[in-house]
C-alpha cells in the first residue's frame, strides 16, 4: 500500500473532522415536545409576552400533531379515564363540580393567574402522609387519554413559589386539548413521551403552595383546557369524568 502523503494526509483528516462536526438529522431537528416545556417555563414565570408566547405555541402545536400522528395515527378516545385509580367521582370537591370557577384565568398570566380552572380530587389521607388510609400505599395518577408529555416539574421544595409543585403537562394533539396534573408525589414520565389511555403517570402527592400547608386535604389538582390557535382555554370536564367514574371496575 502507498503511504500517505502529508497533502493526501491533511485531506483526510479534515474530511473526518467534517464528518464529525455535522449533526445527524436527529441531532438537527429539535423535539416540539422540549420545545414547549422551555416555553411553558417563560410562560409560567412571566418572562415572555402573551402575543408571542400564543404564536410559538401555535406553531408547537402544529409540530406536536405531525409527530403523534406519525407514531400513533389518530389514535384517540372520545371517552376519559378518571385520573385516580379505584376513587369514585364523590372525591371530587365541591357539589356537583362546583370547584370549577374559572374566571378571570388566563393562560398566559402563568404562575399568577386568578381563578380555580379545574377539580380537586380528594383521597383518603387524614394523617397527610400522602398514602390512602385503607391501603397504605401512595394513590396512582393515569393519564384521562393518550397524548404526548410536554412538559414535569419535579423535585419541588417548600420554598418554590410554584403552585403547581410537581405537575405535569399532556397535549392531546387529536382534540387539541391539555391535561394538567398537579400537586403530585412521584412522576414516571418524563418530556417528550408518547402515554395512551390509563398509563402511569405518577402519584398524588401534596407539592405546592396551597397544597402542602397542613389547612389542604391532600389532592390532585386536574384542569383541562381546549387550544385554539396556541390560546388554551379551560373547559369544564366534570360531565365526562362522572362517566368515566361509572366505567371503573
Amino acid at each position: 500500500m502507498r503511504p500517505l502523503n502529508t497533502t493526501m494526509l491533511v485531506t483526510l483528516l479534515i474530511s473526518i473532522l467534517f464528518l464529525i462536526s455535522v449533526p445527524s438529522p436527529a441531532q438537527s431537528q429539535t423535539d416540539p415536545a422540549f420545545d414547549w416545556h422551555d416555553l411553558y417555563v417563560k410562560v409560567r414565570d412571566r418572562l415572555i409576552s402573551k402575543e408571542e408566547a400564543q404564536a410559538r405555541l401555535n406553531d408547537l402545536e402544529i409540530l406536536l400533531k405531525d409527530a403523534y400522528l406519525k407514531s400513533r395515527g389518530k389514535e384517540t378516545d372520545d371517552c376519559l379515564d378518571f385520573p385516580l385509580k379505584g376513587y369514585p367521582i364523590q372525591s371530587i370537591g365541591g357539589k356537583g363540580g362546583s370547584g370549577y370557577q374559572p374566571e378571570g384565568y388566563d393562560f398566559f398570566d402563568g404562575n399568577d393567574h386568578k381563578g380555580h380552572p379545574g377539580h380537586d380530587i380528594f383521597i383518603r389521607d387524614k394523617n397527610q402522609d400522602g398514602l390512602d388510609d385503607l391501603t397504605g400505599k401512595p394513590v396512582e395518577v393515569i393519564s384521562v387519554s393518550p397524548g404526548i408529555v410536554v412538559s414535569v416539574n419535579l423535585d419541588w421544595e417548600p420554598s418554590s413559589p410554584l403552585r403547581g409543585g410537581n405537575y405535569i403537562w399532556i397535549y392531546e394533539p387529536i382534540k387539541s386539548r391539555y391535561h394538567y396534573y398537579a400537586h403530585l408525589r412521584e412522576i414516571f414520565v418524563k418530556v417528550g413521551q408518547i402515554v395512551s389511555k390509563g398509563d402511569l403517570l405518577g402519584t398524588v402527592g401534596r407539592t405546592g403552595v396551597k397544597a402542602y400547608p397542613k389547612r389542604s386535604p391532600t389532592h390532585l389538582h386536574f384542569v383541562v383546557h381546549h387550544s385554539v390557535k396556541g390560546y388554551p382555554k379551560p373547559v369544564n370536564p366534570y360531565p365526562e369524568l362522572v362517566r368515566a367514574s361509572r366505567g371503573q371496575r
